[in-house]
């Protein structure tokens, strides 16, 4: 049996039985993809304590193995479920124990520091980015440089940045494999959101961080306005209060209440209605160890401009808009401007939506994913 770490999964999801974390959301399209396939019986799942309700009831294909310690629990019971302690269970040596003791080989489909697990198994490490090295350093990271560990990327940018930054040797570097992030998503159920309707509007569905880059974006529209029809729309699942607060002074500033709307946390439902309904879509990210949003939009034909930082370009494949200087405030404005006035064809965002699609459908990932597994299992084993 292999173990596929699921335990990245955040809390809210769980509780809420809607996944919103990208990283959650490729897990998932995998995990059904492997079910379809009929390899659901060649894994286990290793779950949290308290996530063990939301993974039975959408993945009843697999095994849980679910990870608990009688303390944490009655912990978590008596704080009235505010206590989680999800994080010793890989501290204290459970998830170790009970892996070595159950099956041959992990999968950690999100792999970094805090997520992964030292053990005597042959490991598959899905790296997304390393924004937390840059950010935090090295410490957590050895498996990097583990010989009992395969690596492999969602991006080509991913991977280079690696080899880069731990100066990894030809031989590793090389073994270094990639597999996109799936996308897949069924727009068909929609919640129309009241105040917007009939409305038209320039979308961006990002968190509210600082890498995330909307003030550039906010400024951008406020010099185009007076001159176009749409407003621009905020939503995001995550805030850093300090940029949350910085765009609504500067909405309240610069007269924008009418015009600019920052969403939080909408529904499923909700999210599709947005993607389906915009005008435009407009990422002005300067970090995505993947980039799944416009891709997204630009499956849902919707024109959509980007950034070239980090993984972006490679991930919307080129056939996108873009903007050289992501903190230019005036190249984005000019290129909204021209987009809004002179929107592509229907042909053109068909053809692009059709290419997409096919890349990051999840049946052929899942298939590179089982390959890579036996591969990189196998190869551990005979060293």
């Amino acid at each position: 049996m292999i173990a596929i770490d699921c335990t990245a999964f955040g809390h809210n999801e769980a509780e809420s039985k809607k996944l919103s974390l990208s990283t959650s959301i490729f897990t998932a399209d995998i995990l059904d993809a492997f079910a379809r396939m009929g390899k659901a019986d060649n894994f286990v799942l290793f779950v949290n304590y308290n996530h063990e309700a939301f993974f039975k009831e959408r993945f009843p294909q697999y095994e849980l193995c679910v990870l608990n310690y009688l303390p944490i629990e009655i912990a978590n019971k008596i704080s009235h479920g505010k206590f989680k302690g999800t994080k010793y269970l890989k501290k204290l040596g459970i998830f170790k124990r009970v892996a070595e003791k159950k099956c041959s080989a992990i999968w950690f489909p999100y792999c970094v520091d805090y997520t992964f697990v030292k053990t005597k198994l042959p490991s598959l490490c899905t790296i997304h980015d390393i924004y937390r090295v840059h950010r935090n350093g090295k410490d957590g990271w050895s498996f990097i440089t583990d010989k009992n560990c395969a690596l492999t990327t969602v991006s080509d940018y991913t991977k280079n940045d690696i080899i880069k930054t731990f100066a990894l040797d030809k031989k590793k570097a090389s073994s270094i494999t990639k597999i996109p992030n799936s996308i897949v998503f069924d727009v068909s159920k929609q919640s129309e959101i009241a105040y917007l309707s009939g409305k038209k509007y320039i979308l961006d569905l990002n968190a509210y961080i600082d890498k995330k880059n909307p003030m550039t974006l906010l400024k951008a529209f406020n010099l185009i306005k007076d001159k176009i029809d749409e407003d621009l729309v905020f939503c995001g699942g995550y805030k850093d209060e300090t940029i949350f607060a910085e765009m609504q002074e500067f909405i309240a500033k610069n007269g924008l209440r009418e015009r600019v709307k920052m969403l939080f946390r909408v529904s499923d439902e909700e999210r599709n209605w947005l993607l389906t309904n915009a005008r435009l879509f407009v990422t002005p990210s300067l970090f995505e160890g993947f980039g799944r949003t416009p891709v997204e939009a630009a499956i849902c034909k919707i024109p959509v401009i980007s950034t070239k930082e980090t993984s972006l370009f490679e991930a919307t494949m080129g056939l996108c808009n873009y903007v050289e200087n992501a903190k230019d405030e005036k190249e984005l404005s000019f290129l909204m401007y021209e987009k809004l006035a002179n929107r592509d064809t229907d042909e053109k965002l068909e053809q692009i939506a059709n290419t997409l699609s096919e890349n990051y459908e999840p049946m052929n990932l899942a298939k590179k994913y089982l390959e890579i597994l036996m591969q990189s299992i196998n190869q551990i084993v005979m060293r």
